[in-house]
């Protein structure tokens, strides 16, 4: 346009002379919007310079800023795929140490067998050449010292704990091995429980086979669901029993029937001798979805009871003690943030020694503080090994098979 208005003004001007004053007028009005539309050209030229500069400007903003963000994106993943590949080679680590660890069990395992497997033929040789009379009480001591030998023998992992959240009890068993009968009302606390829980499951990375909920009498505890959620939550693959003597299971609510069945909660009912309904005790376990079991052989056969015979001046001998123990290496108790050996020893040096005013004295050797092991193998150490208070027990003395009936709270009950 520009061009055009440069070509035709010129030739404009030289025929001024010959124009009328109307046509002159016109034509003013003409070149008056000729310099217009110039003018707005240039500024429409302005604005276009102007919206390209600013795209430019922002075309570069972008750029950058998608530079920037791909850069952090890209040290993300670096990031995350060395998270990768430094957890791919702890558990590379830990699968090689497990493998080992395993293999090892394993080559010990297979020698103890050879060394057994050679006992068993020279015995096969001797027993022949053995009178009958001299052969039973062989045979019976063989299968002492069998048991004394597994006593002996680290676990592969834990198969069993008790945890203990109640002391008192409403049934008071006679000689009962807890100590139940004598011991005042006392509660664990349930942030106790649930801290020596959660910190059992760290250390044995969950791998307990079977957790024995009792006390005392478990159904007294006013926290007995809030501990059976917490028990499950720590533990979501072992066996949860919790052992009661049944006196208050009927009067249970919808609430805990609903619990133990949300957190498979095994309900392990001692059979005593009792008025009891068992029947119908059976019959809502199975309406309610909750597996019901009778303690040891108690569904069929009486229950009957035995005397934990106590040494309260601590005399024996307690390697002898330990070795002919049936707790020994097979029922440690966890209570308040300790593992003991046994369900005897935390209680007879509290509950009994407060009740008769003994003095059975537990050693640092006696328990196992939780919170300052590193792992399973710690604990699986300490329980095969005696205690030093397997002095104040008189394992060998041991009465079985003796009529249930409550305690009376005597002293003899125990000694």
């Amino acid at each position: 346009m520009k061009k055009l208005l440069s070509k035709i003004l010129p030739a404009s001007a030289k025929a001024f002379h010959t124009i009328s004053a109307k046509q002159y007028k016109l034509l003013g009005k003409i070149l008056s919007a000729v310099k217009s539309i110039i003018t707005n050209l240039s500024m429409q030229d302005k604005k276009i310079d102007d919206l390209q500069k600013s795209q430019k400007i922002l075309s570069e903003e972008i750029s950058t800023s998608n530079k920037i963000l791909f850069e952090q994106q890209n040290k993300k993943i670096e990031t995350m795929q060395q998270d990768i590949k430094n957890l791919k080679k702890e558990l590379q680590t830990q699968n090689d140490l497990l493998a080992k660890q395993s293999n090892d069990f394993f080559n010990q395992q297979v020698s103890k067998i050879d060394d057994l497997t050679v006992i068993i033929n020279n015995l096969n040789e001797i027993i022949p050449k053995i009178p009958q009379r001299t052969y039973n009480k062989s045979a019976k001591r063989i299968k002492e010292l069998e048991k004394i030998f597994l006593r002996l023998q680290k676990q592969p992992r834990l198969a069993y704990f008790v945890l203990n959240i109640v002391s008192h009890c409403n049934l008071k068993c006679k000689g009962c091995d807890h100590f139940a009968p004598i011991a005042e009302e006392h509660f664990v606390p349930l942030q106790t429980i649930e801290s020596d829980l959660q910190q059992m499951s760290q250390l044995t990375a969950g791998a307990v086979t079977r957790i024995g909920i009792m006390g005392g009498e478990p159904l007294l505890h006013p926290n007995l669901l809030e501990i059976l959620q917490s028990a499950r939550k720590a533990f979501p693959n072992t066996l949860l029993q919790c052992t009661t003597n049944g006196v208050l299971l009927l009067q249970q609510s919808e609430e805990f029937w609903q619990t133990c069945k949300n957190n498979n909660i095994h309900i392990c009912v001692t059979k005593y001798p009792i008025n009891l309904d068992f029947e119908s005790m059976e019959k809502i376990a199975l309406q309610k979805g909750v597996n019901y079991s009778y303690y040891h052989t108690t569904a069929t056969v009486l229950k009957t009871s035995r005397k934990i015979i106590m040494d309260i001046d601590g005399t024996q001998n307690p390697k002898r003690s330990f070795y002919n123990c049936f707790h020994a290496n097979t029922l440690p108790l966890l209570m308040y943030g300790k593992l003991y050996p046994c369900t005897v020893a935390p209680n007879a040096a509290t509950i009994f020694n407060k009740k008769f005013s003994t003095n059975m004295l537990l050693e640092n050797g006696d328990f196992l503080d939780i919170y300052k092991c590193t792992d399973s193998n710690d604990i699986l150490t300490f329980l095969h090994t005696p205690k030093p208070f397997c002095r104040y027990c008189k394992t060998t003395e041991r009465i079985h098979g003796i009529t249930w009936e409550q305690s009376k709270q005597n002293i003899s009950e125990w000694t």
